[in-house]
């Protein structure tokens, strides 16, 4: 981000495990507690507040819809006293925010976390699905497909891969974790308000090229 200089960052979900409210099995070893949870992930956003400033969108995942499904199981009673967006300070920065299972546009495409495929073939699926222009996560694969239509016009899928770290991944056997899943991210140029063109950025051996340049 510092050396490309987006004119816009899209956080396309999960950014925040919400592991301490989750509902699956913990290691009762591991004791991090929300508030825990909730200082890490504002003490990255604020290095990315520094390069992009209000120059930016956050857009809920599964992982961050943990909180809710909490509340709504088990703390009822405080419900609209907290939520992701406030927890995060996306307001404050002057950042736009979308609900998990909610979209923000771009010109001409759209940006949601999952339209609820995974997989292989997620990325093409999830293109049917939207018959349009789409940037999505969810999956930790990386890949860009295209969808035509007889009237001549295309349009993709990019789904953007992740950049976790797979050692501390509990919910996966790890052998597939390393096959399947792919670090990277996605980048989206556009020409206009309607012509987009995008490319997913593989990150292999800690390295990648962006635009000819090797970070």
């Amino acid at each position: 981000m510092r050396g490309w200089k987006p004119d816009l960052v899209v956080f396309i979900g999960d950014f925040g495990d919400m592991w301490s409210v989750s509902d699956h099995s913990k290691d009762p070893a591991r004791k991090l507690l929300l508030a825990d949870e909730v200082a890490a992930v504002n003490n990255q956003l604020d290095k990315v507040q520094e390069i992009v400033d209000e120059n930016a969108v956050f857009i809920e995942g599964n992982h961050e819809d943990r909180l809710r499904r909490f509340l709504w199981d088990k703390a009822p009673k405080l419900l609209g006293t907290t939520d992701i967006s406030q927890l995060y300070q996306i307001r404050s920065r002057g950042w736009k925010h979308a609900a998990y299972r909610d979209f923000h546009r771009i010109l001409n495409v759209t940006y949601t976390h999952d339209l609820g495929r995974s997989g292989v073939n997620s990325a093409r699926q999830s293109l049917l699905d939207l018959g349009g222009n789409l940037v999505f996560g969810h999956t930790h694969r990386g890949a860009v497909v295209y969808q035509g239509e007889v009237k001549g016009s295309a349009h993709f899928a990019l789904n953007v891969g992740w950049l976790g770290d797979v050692n501390e991944i509990d919910y996966m056997h790890r052998a597939r974790a390393l096959r399947d899943w792919q670090h990277g991210f996605g980048t989206v140029i556009h020409d206009g308000p309607k012509r987009a063109f995008a490319r997913f950025h593989p990150i292999v051996g800690g390295k990648v090229e962006v635009d000819g340049i090797v970070y």
